[in-house]
């Protein structure tokens, strides 16, 4: 699979491909949970399978400060930890599993989730995870999507 530079932090990451759009599947985090039925809903009626992270528990922000640094914001520990949890949950393959945030373009959230997201994944083990960042700004853009 390749991998291409992000524009801004040049680090490598797996792109989401036309290809993936068939076989993948995207989980969304759980954030604004009738918002993004909503939003869901509008990608499956465009051929994308995306599925709303239901899981939850104390060992959702264990698992985000095993693979995030402990003075990360909360919300971003919860939904790195929500889905690492997911992954290791054995429910996905992790070579037909892509990830969803969506970002604004402005501070903490839309900024710094996705790096975070992409470096948890590395350390986790699951590098060949895309981690799609959907943003009306155009932050990036992955082929498949």
């Amino acid at each position: 699979m390749s991998k291409k530079k992000h524009p801004v932090i040049g680090q490598d990451y797996a792109p989401f491909t036309k290809e993936m759009k068939e076989t993948h599947t995207i989980l969304v985090p759980m954030m604004l949970p009738m918002h993004f039925h909503l939003v869901i809903n509008v990608f499956r009626n465009h051929g994308y399978k995306m599925e709303l992270l239901e899981n939850t528990g104390t060992q959702i922000a264990e698992e985000g400060l095993r693979v995030v640094h402990n003075d990360t914001c909360y919300p971003a520990i919860l939904v790195i930890g929500q889905f690492m949890d997911a992954l290791k949950s054995g429910k996905y393959d992790p070579d037909k599993t892509a990830l969803i945030m969506f970002q604004t373009g402005g501070g903490c959230r839309a900024s710094n989730y996705i790096s975070l997201i992409r470096k948890a994944l590395k350390k986790a083990g699951y590098p060949q995870v895309p981690c799609i960042s959907l943003s009306f700004a155009g932050l990036e853009k992955h082929p498949g999507f």
